[in-house]
């Protein structure tokens, strides 16, 4: 994906998560559009690529957050960093390795945000009610991970089937 297309693909999904994004809640959790996207470009274009974009894709969420800015971006940088040692000893990626992967980052997110508020002195929720809006937003990111997948796939073969600006 080119960089002219992921700039506004990443700020469509932080202004998509935080306006209606929490209006498809299911079981207290709702879908991390940024962290889809982060997943998707990891597994598409790589590591590297994947910790530029939720670095950026987590600042934004930062800027909307009532908090300080780079919670959410470490958190993100956490998932993408793990799915690159995964993707580094994997030979084929199948959908359930992805969705697995989706999960895993979520409940790293989660881990790392509710750390972060605990160490900056912001709320955090009790452990249990953490413990369970992490159990259902990874399910929930997990089922639409596929989904994503493709939109992504979709994406990077338009901008790479677009004419070249001599």
């Amino acid at each position: 994906m080119r960089r002219a297309a992921g700039a506004p693909l990443i700020a469509a999904a932080a202004l998509a998560q935080v306006t209606w994004a929490p209006k498809f809640e299911v079981g207290g959790a709702f879908p991390n559009l940024v962290l889809l996207v982060v997943v998707g470009v990891t597994w598409t274009l790589g590591a590297r690529a994947g910790m530029i974009w939720a670095c950026i894709g987590g600042v934004l969420l930062d800027l909307t957050s009532s908090g300080a800015v780079g919670p959410h971006a470490l958190a993100l940088l956490a998932g993408a960093y793990l799915i690159g040692f995964w993707t580094r000893n994997l030979e084929h990626a199948s959908p359930v390795h992805i969705a697995l992967t989706a999960a895993g980052s979520t409940v790293l997110y989660s881990a790392v945000l509710v750390l972060t508020a605990g160490l900056l002195g912001q709320p955090a929720p009790e452990a249990g009610v953490a413990l369970q809006l992490t159990l259902a937003a990874a399910a929930y990111n997990a089922v639409l991970m596929p989904f994503a997948m493709e939109l992504l796939r979709r994406l990077q073969a338009l901008t790479h089937s677009a004419p070249q600006p001599s």
